[in-house]
Formats: C-alpha cells, structure tokens, sequence
C-alpha cells in the first residue's frame, strides 16, 4: 500500500470521525496500518502531510503505530480464528493427494480478505494447527488470488 493510499484513508477515517473521536481515529489508523507503515520504512510525517491533516498529529500517528505491535481488533480476532478454522477444515477435508491444492484454493478464496484486513500467514497457519512448512502454499495462493476467483 502507497503513502498516498494510506493518506487517504487516514484523511477519511478523520473527515467522518465523531465529534470528540478525531484523535481516536488517528491512533485507531496507527494501529490498524502499523505494520504497513514499519514495512515499508514510511514516515507518519509524510502520512500526516499527504492526508492535509495538522502536522501536530504526527505524535498521535507514532502513538498508534507503537500500540500496532500490542493490540488486534476484536473483530479482526475473530475472524483470524474462522480463518483458522476453515483452513482447517480444507486441509483435513481434501482429498488424498490434494491437500496442497486445498490450501491454494482456500489462499485463492480469502486473499483478498487477508490482504485487505493485512493478516499475517502465519497467524493463520498457526490457528489453523496445519504444518508451518505450508506458508509457502498458502501464499502462493494469497498472490493468485489478484488474478482468479473461486465459483
């Protein structure tokens, strides 16, 4: 995800914030967008620019980015754990011999999600209680996704 992607959703999150939460909204980003941040080596100056904001912000970005490491949405819990499950369930329910496929089928389905909502592989495996040696698998089917969809 580009600066300019994320400026936007930052601007966004602030521009239909609450009267009262608009700060809330900021560290809320921080925490969400994280890890994308620290990957991709971006300051929360240039964020904070980009999206127009006050660059007093900047102090409240850094506050959620620090707390990315510590929390997880509830939500976001949740569905890692169904993701888990499912993968589960398609690995022990695949045919003898399809496993693999299973596990590239079910990266097909859900990359978009686990993309989108920035959910890490391992996790997923690690819930899911398959093997690790399947991350590579499971990854290859995450990239497929961009070009296939499952009918």
């Amino acid at each position: 995800m580009e600066i300019k992607e994320l400026s936007k959703i930052l601007s966004d999150n602030y521009a239909n914030a609450y009267n009262g939460e608009k700060v809330v909204q900021i560290h809320l980003f921080g925490v969400k967008y994280g890890k994308i941040i620290r990957e991709n080596n971006y300051s929360s100056k240039d964020i904070i620019n980009e999206s127009e904001l006050n660059e007093s912000y900047i102090a409240e970005l850094n506050k959620g980015i620090k707390l990315s490491d510590k929390v997880i949405f509830e939500n976001d819990e949740i569905e890692l754990n169904a993701l888990g499950k499912t993968l589960k369930d398609n690995y022990e329910n695949a045919k003898t011999g399809e496993t693999v496929a299973s596990i590239y089928l079910f990266g097909i389905r859900y990359g978009k999600l686990i993309k989108m909502q920035n959910y890490a592989i391992n996790e997923i495996i690690r819930l899911s209680g398959i093997n690790e040696s399947y991350f590579a698998e499971l990854n290859k089917g995450i990239k497929l996704s961009e070009y296939l969809s499952i009918k």
